[in-house]
């Protein structure tokens, strides 16, 4: 069953953007939002990477208490949209590397506050794929801190984020000088779950190296930090549209279980 798709305008700090929602036909079932952000343009990376696996996170049906197929199913809401980068003629990739991708982070903010508000949304997920996960990575400390802030000044808030997915997170050291100033933002944000799936065959990062980041993230935190490898698959083949239905059902797996 295909699911409902609605777009809508979200204003942002370079304008609006088009966010596209991606539903359950049956609205009533649905547990919470995934917002993805997709991997980085400056890399040919754009949202036709997110909307296959938005289609299939949305479609898929689960048992609302896994196991139990009497008590109903749940789906889950997904959003798409297009991170508008810095132009070439203001620098381009260099400028959004100096800037710690500030454009694409705030972005990522707003989109993500834009449907705490429309949805009321109890869960929500953030998802990035590829060099879409630091962005994200950093979008999350930015929005926990914000939460805490608000939480402080005015004793209300609700929870800004429920789960952190990161595809192909680029930890590796040639990726790290584009990505580097991301690292600790992800593996800082202690009090909210991880998922981190990743080809065996990354051609950004080792099997090693995201085990080394994960080790940190769990040596200060005990909320839950999992990895799933994807068996002899590369970065950019686990990017690919033949994939989605795999990496969605590891995601809604995980889901359910957090």
């Amino acid at each position: 069953m295909k699911p409902s798709i609605s777009t809508h305008s979200v204003s942002t700090n370079t304008g609006a953007i088009d966010a596209h929602v991606f539903e359950p036909i049956e609205k009533s079932s649905i547990r919470g939002t995934i917002v993805t952000v997709h991997p980085w343009s400056t890399l040919g990376g754009g949202e036709h990477n997110t909307i296959g696996l938005a289609r299939h996170m949305a479609t898929t049906s689960r048992p609302k208490s896994p196991g139990r197929t009497t008590t109903g199913c749940y789906g889950w809401r997904v959003i798409t949209f297009t991170l508008k980068s810095n132009p070439l003629w203001k620098g381009g990739a260099m400028w959004g590397i100096c800037s710690n991708h500030s454009l694409e982070v705030q972005q990522t903010v707003d989109v993500m506050n834009w449907a705490r508000e429309k949805y009321d949304a109890g869960i929500i997920v953030l998802l990035g794929s590829s060099a879409g996960a630091p962005m994200a990575g950093t979008a999350m400390a930015r929005l926990l801190k914000d939460q805490h802030k608000h939480q402080t000044e005015q004793g209300q808030g609700g929870k800004a984020l429920s789960a952190y997915i990161a595809i192909g997170y680029t930890f590796g050291n040639f990726a790290s000088l584009g990505f580097g100033r991301h690292f600790s933002s992800v593996v800082n944000s202690s009090s909210v779950p991880k998922l981190f799936i990743m080809g065996e065959r990354d051609e950004f990062t080792s099997v090693e190296q995201l085990e080394q980041m994960t080790r940190k993230m769990r040596s200060t935190s005990d909320v839950e930090t999992t990895v799933e490898i994807v068996a002899n698959v590369g970065h950019f083949e686990l990017e690919s549209s033949s994939y989605d239905p795999m990496v969605a059902k590891m995601v809604l797996d995980w889901l359910d279980k957090v």
